[in-house]
């Protein structure tokens, strides 16, 4: 997805977990800002990415973060974990901070996944999915609806993973 860029910019990874996506992003160029929640993750990312002048980090829930303007977003499987009832500000945040012609890439939770049922988690329909990138081209939207597994649990995926590009003006 990076090589869809004329030249590496600034990326926001929303939810960088264990800093693997951050760390590939750094090596193609990118400048990152990596948030999480998470101490642990913040630490991994700085550990596997030491004195990178280009890494800025923040220890931060996704729903207090302020995020900076940015080419992409990445959400690999994060908005999963924001509060519910701060999806609508935390979802106007990241639309605000991408550029025109800039990309959001993550994943939204499906009606149908285990996940939206039993936890306290944000889940979409798929109209209402397709809804959130209303103005915006779209270039994957995908959808995984299958049984497999989650840290080891069986349970039932049904994700969208998106790629939406920007396009209030011009090509990035």
């Amino acid at each position: 997805m990076l090589d869809t860029f004329p030249k590496p910019g600034m990326a926001i990874d929303l939810g960088c977990g264990a800093g693997v996506d951050t760390a590939a992003m750094l090596a193609a160029g990118w400048s990152v800002f990596a948030t999480d929640a998470q101490p642990e993750a913040i630490e991994r990312v700085r550990r596997r990415t030491p004195d990178d002048t280009r890494l800025t980090t923040a220890l931060s829930r996704m729903e207090d973060v302020e995020l900076p303007t940015a080419d992409l977003i990445w959400a690999s499987y994060s908005l999963f974990f924001c509060d519910p009832e701060e999806f609508p500000r935390v979802w106007g945040r990241v639309r605000e901070a991408v550029r025109p012609g800039g990309r959001f890439a993550g994943q939204l939770l499906g009606d149908r996944d285990t996940w939206a049922s039993a936890r306290h988690m944000p889940w979409f329909r798929l109209t209402e999915a397709e809804a959130l990138f209303e103005g915006w081209a779209i270039e994957l939207f995908e959808v995984e609806d299958e049984d497999g597994e989650a840290w080891s649990e069986p349970k039932h995926w049904h994700v969208f993973h998106v790629i939406a590009r920007n396009a209030e003006m011009g090509r990035t």
